[in-house]
């Protein structure tokens, strides 16, 4: 069989991909979502005249196309490919003239790219000199609190009925005892100006009179003396 009718069984549009990107080590120390991301930007490259070095593929296309709507993964992919060597940025993500965003531009390393004047030039492939440093994804900061201890944690101040910080009432501070002015002896302690004697005797004494003078007007012979009468 031929090469010309070998190849001639290949139909359709296809991404090709070199054995030499895949059998690198940086690529089996990919993720399989930045796998799917480097194919996806290979893609934009053969159907956008190999424009290397100008693809663009933002986060919400590239989550559409890969099923995937969590842009903060999609964020890291592209961080991970940029680590290892195979992306990298011709020009940063802006606002465009119109008020839309620009999504960033990236260049292939393992492809050629058209220079300025209109010749290729060679492939960089950056992923070949790999340094060995593994890659660590950014995290999201609610999962990074939620993974970490609080330490030293401050005073409570929230505004609760049974907080931390409540009124002492028998506190260390107590008011000072202020002296009086004079001291006031009791009621009982009183002296009166003069004895009164009890009610008792008075009635008694005043009794006593009146029946001893009826006596002695009696002795006398003097009658009784009756209202009317001289």
């Amino acid at each position: 069989m031929s090469r010309k009718t070998k190849h001639a069984k290949l139909r359709g549009q296809f991404v090709p991909v070199y054995f030499e990107t895949l059998r690198s080590p940086a690529y089996r120390q990919l993720s399989f979502g930045a796998r799917a991301l480097l194919t996806a930007l290979h893609m934009r490259f053969f159907l956008n005249d190999n424009n290397n070095g100008r693809i663009y593929l933002s986060q919400r296309d590239a989550g559409e196309e890969l099923g995937y709507t969590d842009r903060n993964y999609i964020a890291n992919w592209y961080r991970e490919l940029q680590h290892y060597g195979f992306i990298v940025q011709t020009e940063a993500a802006s606002l465009g003239v119109n008020g839309k965003g620009k999504a960033p531009h990236w260049r292939l390393t393992d492809l050629p790219t058209r220079n300025a004047n209109g010749g290729l030039d060679e492939p960089t492939k950056d992923f070949l000199r790999w340094d060995g440093v593994v890659f660590e994804p950014h995290v999201r900061p609610s999962r990074r609190w939620n993974g970490l201890k609080k330490q030293n944690p401050g005073r409570h101040v929230a505004t609760t009925v049974d907080g931390t910080c409540q009124p002492v009432v028998d506190g260390t501070s107590q008011p000072v005892p202020q002296s009086s002015g004079c001291h006031v002896p009791p009621i009982s302690a009183q002296q009166t100006g003069c004895q009164v004697p009890p009610i008792s005797r008075l009635a008694t004494g005043s009794a006593g009179k009146r029946r001893g003078t009826k006596r002695r007007r009696g002795s006398s012979g003097m009658g009784e003396v009756r209202h009317g009468e001289p």
